[in-house]
């Protein structure tokens, strides 16, 4: 079997072997998955940083742990069918395709497989010792999610692996994660996303969004009052600094803090203390208890990352943060 055999909706925009440059522009011209979460997480600074890379290139070099990903992603997609038991075949993956219903919708996943007569998608990620992330980040799975789109693919197939201190794979081999739910809501956010990006750029890249009249009449009334906020509270934290600086002269305020009145009003400094495990006394004076509890530590986080995905549970907060604009 070949790739062109399989049943992808997508078209083939640059073929693997096509010149650097030409997968370099065709790249330059959509959306990719590699960035589609930054694009839809993002604004308008965040938009104009990826346009850049994309005119001009990027000058990221890539980091030790991204190297060895892409130095093993063939052998990770080979083990993602010899491993898993998921795959009916796999084949790596180096064109760049476009989605079916928008042709600036771009992707390149890893690899490219057969799943009981469905396509799949493989995405393979390595990182460096010691890593202590999430298993599937977000923006992982994004990138997944929004293959799986581009491609038409029914599953894919997310594996991650964690180099030992040697940097070496791991002797077990990726973690290795199925996903057949399409993710609906998150797929629709990172289209919509993408495609204000696109028209921001047929736009002309202009400075502001172009936002409801509510959103935009919300925000004209809360930015002066915001920006007063924030002056005061930089004065507040200077001056109270001050204060604290002062108080340390008293007495024994560095322990046991101090309380005072002023015709202006009153200060109380309270300090407050907490124990925590001497780890080089205890390893020096009982190794072998200290060596039990590292095992025992390491043996909860993994029962507790096994069960985060057997079991999770996803709790939102929304929280608020003002930018000044640009040029405006």
């Amino acid at each position: 079997m070949s790739l062109s055999e399989l049943p992808i909706t997508a078209k083939l925009i640059v073929p693997e072997d096509a010149p650097r440059a030409v997968w370099m522009l065709e790249r330059g011209e959509g959306v990719t998955a590699s960035e589609v979460w930054a694009i839809a997480t993002g604004g308008i600074k965040t938009w104009r940083r990826i346009l850049e890379q994309k005119m001009n290139g990027s000058t990221f070099g890539g980091t030790k742990s991204t190297r060895a990903g892409s130095a093993r992603e063939a052998a990770l997609v080979d083990e993602a069918w010899h491993e898993t038991g998921h795959l009916d075949w796999v084949a790596p993956n180096g064109g760049l395709w476009a989605a079916a219903e928008n042709d600036r919708h771009r992707a390149t996943p890893d690899g490219i497989g057969i799943l009981a007569g469905g396509l799949a998608v493989v995405e393979v990620k390595s990182h460096e010792h010691g890593y202590k992330g999430d298993p599937f980040p977000k923006d992982h799975r994004a990138q997944l999610v929004w293959q799986r789109y581009v491609l038409g693919a029914e599953f894919g197939l997310y594996g991650a692996e964690i180099r030992d201190e040697d940097d070496m794979p791991p002797v077990d081999g990726a973690d290795w994660q199925f996903v057949d739910d399409p993710d609906d809501e998150l797929l629709a956010f990172l289209i919509y996303r993408a495609d204000q990006f696109l028209a921001w750029r047929d736009a002309g890249c202009p400075d502001v969004d172009d936002l409801p009249t509510e959103v935009a009449e919300a925000q004209a009334k809360w930015a002066p009052l915001k920006r007063q906020l924030d002056a005061a509270v930089a004065a507040e934290k200077e001056a109270s600094d001050a204060v604290k600086k002062a108080i340390g002269t008293l007495p024994h305020a560095a322990r046991f803090g101090a309380v005072g009145m002023t015709e202006h009003g009153g200060f109380q400094s309270i300090i407050t203390e907490s124990t925590s495990i001497d780890e080089a006394r205890w390893k020096a004076a009982d190794p072998a208890t200290h060596a039990r509890a590292e095992m025992l530590r390491v043996e909860l986080a993994l029962l507790e990352a096994s069960a985060k995905q057997t079991y999770p549970k996803t709790t939102r907060r929304t929280s608020l943060r003002f930018q000044e604009a640009e040029n405006v």
